[in-house]
């Protein structure tokens, strides 16, 4: 009879548990379906908006604009319907530019291993072709180069780093620990910069190395988040990261 409280606690919490983890499931599916389908929708709209003879550049500028807007109204309905969902936005102190740098760091490291093994090693043994073929990162030519560079610090990295980790690495918080909320948003992360890339039909290796890529940038961006709890450092890395990314072509 003793035992009988604290067994009834156990089952309580293994009950609350799952029932956690079945809102969390269905969180994630609705959200991911939801922005899918109002990407999709998006780069049609683009498509439709600015014709087929507008450029390369142009073409990519507003199909990004697109894309992120479509990650912002969605993010921001859930906050309308989540009232109490919390952002943390705290100043930036000298811890915080400690992770920043060590996560910018870490995703150049990244990014260059990458590039050195898609562009360079998996080509020469024609396992596939250059990486840079599959992400668009070359399409900005001249002035697109600036404005991708500007497009990257104040639309980019702030709304994709609202949307990945505020929103859904902050919800997955609520059940999971934080290393399998910075698994499962990095994953995420990966999924949203590869479907795209499906429609190109490239070759399995090729889809492999991008999720396992974009899952690690995904991670890297998490852990700053985690450790600075403000979404100010991950904007932060991911914007910068990607202004540097764009300006590849004027220094090679």
């Amino acid at each position: 009879m003793v035992e009988l409280p604290s067994t009834l606690t156990t089952v309580q919490n293994r009950l609350g548990n799952k029932a956690g983890f079945a809102r969390t499931g269905a969180f994630l599916a609705l959200i991911v379906s939801a922005t899918i389908v109002l990407n999709l929708v998006a780069s049609l709209a683009v498509v439709t908006i600015i014709g087929s003879d507008a450029g390369s550049t142009v073409t990519f500028i507003a199909g990004a604009t697109g894309t992120e807007l479509s990650f912002l109204l969605i993010g921001v309905g859930y906050l309308r319907y989540r009232t109490t969902f919390d952002l943390p936005i705290q100043q930036p102190d000298r811890t915080t530019a400690s992770y920043v740098l060590a996560g910018l760091v870490a995703s150049f490291v990244t990014a260059f291993v990458s590039l050195g093994i898609t562009d360079v090693l998996l080509p020469s043994i024609e396992f596939s072709p250059g990486y840079m073929k599959y992400t668009n990162l070359n399409t900005p030519t001249g002035p697109g180069l600036v404005l991708a560079v500007v497009l990257s610090l104040t639309v980019i990295g702030p709304i994709e780093e609202f949307f990945f980790r505020g929103l859904i690495q902050g919800r997955i918080e609520a059940v999971l620990r934080p290393t399998g909320a910075i698994g499962v948003a990095g994953l995420t992360f990966a999924l949203f910069h590869v479907y795209p890339v499906l429609l190109l039909s490239p070759p399995p290796i090729v889809i492999a190395h991008m999720t396992v890529y974009y899952s690690l940038m995904g991670i890297v961006f998490g852990w700053v988040y985690h450790q600075t709890d403000t979404l100010l450092a991950p904007v932060l890395v991911h914007g910068v990261f990607n202004a540097v990314i764009f300006t590849i072509p004027l220094w090679t």
